[in-house]
């Protein structure tokens, strides 16, 4: 009894995976989507794997050809400019993770402004 009470759970349990695999996928895909940076913007969040130091991300910024503009919260995210339209594409090359609009993502990822050292300001 106990072991036939079991495989019905168990496949009603399983019967539930295949939406639950698509609600994280599509999930997912809102956050990516919502988050990408429009045709416009010329500024960029620049998202690697999470072990990747901070030295590394800023080498995949300068390898695309771009400039540093702020660091994130995360050693793993950067704030990065480029005027060249293909910027975007050069940083997946690079091994960019995301490249998201760093406006709507300061809240998700705790940005900060960095400081200079000279005067302690932002």
């Amino acid at each position: 009894m106990k072991n036939r009470l079991f495989r019905q759970n168990r496949a009603h349990w399983c019967s539930l995976l295949p939406a639950g695999v698509l609600l994280i996928a599509s999930a997912g895909i809102c956050f990516v989507v919502g988050l990408s940076p429009s045709a416009r913007s010329n500024q960029y969040a620049v998202v690697t794997a999470p072990w990747d130091s901070r030295i590394r991300t800023a080498g995949l910024v300068s390898e695309a050809g771009g400039t540093i503009v702020d660091a994130g919260g995360m050693a793993n995210v950067l704030i990065a400019h480029s005027d060249d339209p293909g910027f975007v594409p050069a940083l997946y090359r690079a091994g960019a993770w995301l490249v998201l609009d760093p406006l709507q993502l300061h809240g998700c990822f705790r940005l900060q402004h960095a400081t200079t050292p000279a005067t302690g300001e932002s």
